[in-house]
């Protein structure tokens, strides 16, 4: 299961997702549905993703950041992924996911790709 905090930078949401060993079903809902309306009530719609703590993924897991991705582009913004691993990496091209996800190496590349 994904924990995640959010902070500010530069006018864009940077979600930070850490693994967690909460296994309580309710409080993932809870969790995945207020970042879902943050997101959608967001003014500026420029989020970056932090994924450097997450050394694995579920199938599950994957769905959601997909769903965060089509959440923010019905909204005409943007999302940039870093901090990614080489073992999910390799797992994202495996599955054509870098095609569709803006993915970079550090949180200041991602900053600059957001930069309004």
């Amino acid at each position: 299961m994904l924990n995640f905090t959010t902070s500010e930078g530069g006018g864009v949401l940077i979600i930070v997702f850490e693994p967690t060993d909460e296994s309580n079903y309710d409080w993932q809902t809870t969790q995945r549905d207020w970042l879902y309306k943050m997101i959608e009530a967001r003014e500026d719609p420029r989020f970056a993703i932090d994924l450097s703590e997450v050394n694995y993924l579920a199938s599950s897991e994957i769905g959601f950041l997909v769903t965060i991705k089509r959440r923010i582009d019905r909204r005409k913004g943007r999302v940039v992924f870093f901090g990614i691993s080489a073992y999910l990496l390799e797992i994202f091209q495996t599955m054509n996911l870098t095609k569709v996800l803006e993915i970079v190496e550090t949180r200041a590349d991602a900053l600059a790709r957001l930069k309004a």
